[in-house]
């Protein structure tokens, strides 16, 4: 009876009292740029303080982040935008696979954007046979990388006969800030392709249009963790960390991550750090019964 007694007095759930291997040592984590910036570098610290080496290479667009994803095995990243805006990249690689048992970021948001004071267009359906607003931007959308999941829907929309008169300018991430941030300062007109959270939003007024046609998509997109398929089993112990952290993680450490990074001018590196450093409590939760070396 007392060995009945200690041992239901020790017994716990399997999380609890189960320890995870942290297998293979090598991963990567690619990210795009200001997009993923903040929470990829904060995951890769706390892997590689229980004992990961971890590379973090930044992106230019979403094409090269699922193209590094899938080609290898110990990689995975956290800024896939779904159910819609990266669907076109799960087609083209067989071996990601999403994780979605709790977004990284619930609410993300998708569309064209504009500048709060052009009062008068609230909706995609307003660029619509509106000549003053069309000669106002020169016709012309601003957009950025075209392997992004946004302009792949952005150019599909525009075949449709009542954007004919419209196009849309590619460039980088880089090089649309630079755009928007001179159109705004001058008081300009300006459509560009945004999605949501960014700190851009957090800094200037802007806002996304209405778009009743769902050429983005429903309107509820979420951002999840995309993996190899195989890192699960090369690296058990990473897995059970990055997963943890997305059922974990809090917007708001994220804006005032990247306000540091985008807007303050901070190395990225030292902010995931101090990050790291200052939440002790979180890290421990998402670091327990972990085998470190």
């Amino acid at each position: 009876m007392i060995a009945m007694i200690l041992s239901a007095c020790g017994s716990g759930s399997s999380e609890e009292n189960s320890s995870t291997d942290l297998g293979g040592k090598e991963i990567e984590i690619p990210y795009k740029g200001d997009n993923s910036a903040a929470r990829s570098l904060v995951i890769a610290e706390v892997l590689k303080d229980v004992g990961y080496d971890v590379v973090t290479t930044p992106v230019p667009a979403s094409g090269p982040l699922y193209s590094a994803t899938s080609e290898n095995s110990n990689s995975f990243n956290a800024a896939g935008i779904f159910p819609s805006t990266d669907k076109s990249y799960l087609n083209k690689y067989d071996n990601l696979e999403v994780y979605d048992d709790k977004n990284i970021i619930d609410e993300a948001n998708v569309s064209l954007a504009v500048p709060k004071y052009m009062k008068d267009v609230d909706s995609i359906d307003d660029l619509k046979n509106d000549n003053d607003l069309g000669k106002s931007v020169d016709w012309t959308i601003t957009g950025t990388d075209n392997r992004n999941g946004v302009m792949k829907e952005t150019n599909e929309a525009l075949k449709d006969n009542d954007f004919s008169d419209w196009k849309l300018d590619k460039s980088s991430d880089e090089e649309m800030l630079k755009t928007i941030q001179e159109k705004y300062k001058k008081q300009q007109p300006i459509i560009f392709t945004g999605t949501q959270p960014h700190w851009i939003f957090e800094e200037m007024d802007f806002k996304m249009l209405d778009d009743p046609d769902k050429i983005y998509g429903s309107g509820k997109e979420h951002v999840n963790l995309v993996f190899n398929k195989n890192f699960k089993n090369n690296h058990p112990a990473a897995y059970k960390i990055a997963t943890r952290i997305a059922n974990d993680w809090n917007e708001d450490d994220e804006k005032e991550l990247s306000k540091k990074i985008y807007v303050d001018n901070e190395d990225p590196q030292k902010v995931a750090e101090d990050y790291v450093n200052n939440h002790e409590s979180k890290k421990d939760k998402w670091t327990e019964g972990i085998k470190e070396n």
